[in-house]
This record gives C-alpha cells, sequence and structure tokens, in this order.
C-alpha cells in the first residue's frame, strides 16, 4: 500500500541561492509591508513551513534579501575597479549597469531594492535602518575609492554626486522613466564630473 501522505520539509533540489533571489524579487517590487507570506511562498516555490525554516520569519528573509544585495552591489564595484578605467568610462560603465538592473523586474522597473522600500522601512525599523545605512556606505566608499583611482581631483564630492544619480535613477526606472530618460540623466551627471 502505496502512503499518500504529503511529505514536510524543503522540496529535494531546495537552492538557497534561487529562493532568496526570488525572495528579494517580491520584496523589490512589492516592498516589505506590501509583500505577503503568501506571495513569498509562491515566489520561493517553498510552503511556509518551508520557507520559515530555511529563513525565519518575514523581517528575516527580508533582512537576508537586503544583504544578499548590498554583497552583489559591493562585488559589482570590486569587478569595476578591476577593470582600471579612466573617470568617463568608469562612470559611463557604471551607470549603465545601474539602469540596466534597474529596469528588471518582475511585474515592469522595480528599481534598486534598498533604495525603493528599504528608505520606507527604515523610518519604523531600527534593523532596516542600520542595513541602510550600511549600504550607503558601501556605495559611497567604494565609489569615492574608484574616482580617486580613476584620477578624480574631488573623489568624495563627485561619489556623492554619484551615488545621489544612483538613487534618483532607481526612483525614476520605478515611476516607469525610459531608458533614454535614464540614460539622459547620467550623461548629465557624468558630463558634470568628466566633461567629454
Amino acid at each position: 500500500m502505496q502512503d499518500s501522505t504529503k511529505k514536510r520539509g524543503r522540496p529535494r533540489a531546495f537552492d538557497p541561492d534561487t529562493a532568496l533571489k526570488a525572495a528579494a524579487e517580491r520584496f523589490r517590487a512589492g516592498g516589505y509591508s506590501g509583500t505577503s507570506l503568501d506571495e513569498l511562498a509562491a515566489a520561493t516555490r517553498l510552503n511556509r513551513p518551508s520557507l520559515y525554516s530555511a529563513f525565519g520569519d518575514k523581517k528575516a528573509l527580508y533582512l537576508a534579501a537586503l544583504e544578499r544585495t548590498h554583497a552583489r552591489a559591493e562585488r559589482g564595484f570590486v569587478r569595476l575597479g578591476e577593470a582600471d578605467l579612466p573617470v568617463r568610462a568608469m562612470l559611463e560603465t557604471m551607470l549603465g549597469a545601474v539602469i540596466d538592473g534597474f529596469l528588471t523586474g518582475d511585474d515592469g522597473p522595480a528599481g534598486c531594492l534598498f533604495i525603493s522600500t528599504a528608505a520606507t522601512e527604515s523610518v519604523i525599523d531600527p534593523d532596516v535602518r542600520a542595513r541602510i545605512a550600511d549600504f550607503l556606505t558601501m556605495e559611497d566608499d567604494h565609489v569615492e575609492r574608484l574616482l580617486r583611482e580613476a584620477g578624480s581631483a574631488a573623489p568624495a564630492t563627485q561619489a556623492r554626486v554619484v551615488t545621489a544619480m544612483i538613487h534618483s535613477l532607481s526612483v525614476r526606472a520605478r515611476a516607469g522613466a525610459s531608458r533614454a530618460e535614464l540614460d539622459r540623466a547620467a550623461k548629465d551627471c557624468i558630463d558634470l564630473i568628466a566633461p567629454g
């Protein structure tokens, strides 16, 4: 006689990074408060008990998604530094890649997980506030280092301008700006820092 009871637990092919990526995309589209556990379960293809077992509660999953995004962004900055580009080419590469990422999303352009969602949650949640502060510091530090290594005369000041542009591009992408509009805004920023 065959046992027809369903086995509980994670699917055999469970990959934590794939599930976390899917959860991050749901949060990026809907925000923390606007994303339900049912949506997260559907996105990750895990039932609720498996989701809790793998990641903890919804907040723990959101914080893990923020940490994943932080690590991915940091790796991107490191790879860009390894390319050893002059200022203008480095900024064109950086902002072009940023725009590419911001225009993706399951439900349309979703921008940056931190800028689009954590900025809202940080007002009431000190854990999220600490994560976004760490992310912004990392971003500022890496952009400043990239500018300095590329020969900028004012890397700290210019880094703040560039990161402000990155955040603006996230908001604009989420608000429906076209690729051409985003490219134009990025070019204006680049022209200010490294006139072509």
